[in-house]
């Protein structure tokens, strides 16, 4: 999880950021965005983190890991009641983080330290970028680009 917050740009006290990614849990109130992670599978955990969303009245981006197929996340969007789900990491050498669906449709999220942005358009121009750029924790756990 630290490896994941330190690629999309969130960046707090690095102390900070140990204790909170240690409980799998994080919270910038900057960016508006609360970072989760759990290897529970779909739909554990989802009644659990609406409520959390509600109250903190921020977007929230659930990463679940599992072993053998690597992370996974999970956004619910301040305000929505709807979860969008079974995100993979996708991201260049050097460039924004971005959720990107597992799936040919669906909406992408771009993640800076600003905060979590969503875009209709990918941000790869076809299917060999878009496979290059995927990173599923197995294989590149610091969330480094792949090309």
């Amino acid at each position: 999880m630290g490896a994941f917050l330190s690629a999309t740009g969130l960046s707090p006290d690095s102390n900070e950021m140990s204790y909170r990614t240690n409980e799998g849990f994080y919270v910038d109130q900057e960016a508006g965005v609360v970072v989760t992670a759990t290897s529970c599978d779909r739909p554990l955990l989802f009644a659990e983190c609406e409520t959390l969303a509600l109250l903190l009245q921020m977007d929230l981006v659930v990463l679940r890991f599992d072993p053998l197929l690597g992370a996974s996340f999970d956004v619910l969007m301040d305000g929505s009641q709807s979860w969008l789900c079974d995100f993979l990491a996708w991201r260049r050498d050097g460039g924004d983080m971005w959720l990107v669906p597992s799936q040919a449709s669906g909406p992408f999220f771009r993640f800076t330290g600003k905060g979590l942005e969503a875009y209709e358009g990918a941000p790869y121009s076809n299917g060999a970028e878009r496979y290059a750029g995927i990173m599923r924790a197995i294989e590149r756990p610091s969330f480094d680009g792949g090309f």
